[in-house]
Parts: C-alpha cells; structure tokens; sequence
C-alpha cells in the first residue's frame, strides 16, 4: 500500500506538469480575453487554488505514507477526502466537460485518456488506503 500511495504521490505531480500546458492548449489568452477583468482574474486564481491543493495532497502522501498505509485515523480521513476530490473530478469530467472541440490530434486525445486513467486511478488508491 504505502508503494501505491507514494506512486500516487508522485502521479499527482504529473498530473501539475500536464496541467501547466492547460493554458496553451486551450488557448487561454485568447479564450478568456473577452471575459470581465474581474472574472478572468478569478479564472485563474482558482486555478492556483487547486494546483496548491494537489501539491498539499502530493506533499502529505509523501510525508505520510506510512500512516496512510497503516490506516492511523487522521490519515484515512486525509485518504477519503483526496479520493473524493478525485472521485468529483471524474464525475465533473464525464457529465460536464465536453472535451471533443479541443481533442485536435492523437496528443491531446492520448493526453485526456491518459488523465482519466490516472484520476480514476487516484480514486482506486486513495478509497483502498481508506477503507
């Protein structure tokens, strides 16, 4: 367990240097112009937000693997709450997000793909350090 945990760890990290190419990809700069000053500025520190939280999830499992793969109690608490998030992330991928206009070539198909596998497989390590 603690293996996967730190596996997870270190996966999260992936996932960050695949979430700073989000902007580009997406066009961000061109996308958001048109928004209020107010809203784009929001748009991105909700990101920030949530790429401090996945670095804090990342940070903690690597600190904490043991306890985690032990199951102490404040750990498998921290264990339910990160596969929640995960779990929330799949969910708001498969009803909300509709990726297809952005999908262009095999990279970003392979890419999307790839990032499901990874958070459903976030989902499967963090529910089974858990319970």
């Amino acid at each position: 367990m603690k293996a996967l945990l730190e596996f997870a760890a270190a996966l999260q990290w992936s996932i960050l240097i695949a979430s700073a190419l989000t902007p580009r990809v997406l066009n961000w700069r061109t996308n958001l112009a048109d928004l209020h000053p107010f809203l784009r500025k929001l748009f991105w520190v909700y990101g920030a937000f949530i790429v401090m939280v996945i670095i804090a999830f990342s940070t903690l499992t690597l600190l904490h693997a043991d306890a985690m793969a032990t199951r102490e109690p404040v750990a498998r608490s921290l264990c339910v709450f990160i596969a929640i998030f995960w779990g929330a992330r799949l969910f708001v991928q498969f009803t909300i997000f509709d990726p297809r206009p952005f999908l262009t070539n095999w990279f970003y198909q392979f890419g999307y793909h790839a990032l499901t596998v990874a958070f459903a497989f976030l989902v499967f390590v963090y529910g089974k350090a858990a319970i």
